[in-house]
């Protein structure tokens, strides 16, 4: 019996696949939406942070208000006595507040250990 050269050879099936221009275009434009998003993603975070620290000083402001209505307006509020069992005022972690004084002398300021930004309130709970 004789066999055909042609018959004895295995048809080449198509291989797919990407091609290494398909492959550094997807990277470039990986790279190229990298670039635009980090920076957004670290102003985000920061604008985050600063939220937390005004958050924490409205709600200092607000538990001292509480304060005073079971102590009197002359009562010093401080973050001590709103932390205190009846009134159970957290601090969030990485922030740090400190505030005193009384329902028409309280102060208070409060800054994130990540952003370098300090915010006050006043005793008419207006945030700066």
């Amino acid at each position: 019996m004789i066999w055909k050269q042609a018959e004895m050879e295995t048809p080449i099936t198509r291989q797919s696949g990407f091609t290494l221009i398909e492959l550094l275009i997807v990277i470039a434009i990986i790279g190229i939406l990298a670039a635009i998003a980090i920076p957004q993603y670290s102003a985000i975070k920061k604008r985050a942070y600063d939220l937390d620290a005004q958050t924490n000083l409205q709600h200092l402001f607000r538990t001292c208000k509480i304060y005073w209505n079971d102590n009197g307006a002359t009562a010093t509020c401080d973050v001590s006595s709103a932390s205190a069992a009846p009134y159970a005022f957290l601090i969030s972690p990485g922030v740090t507040i400190s505030g005193t004084g009384t329902e028409s002398t309280f102060s208070a300021t409060a800054s994130h250990d990540s952003s370098a930004d300090t915010f006050t309130i006043n005793s008419a709970g207006a945030l700066s």
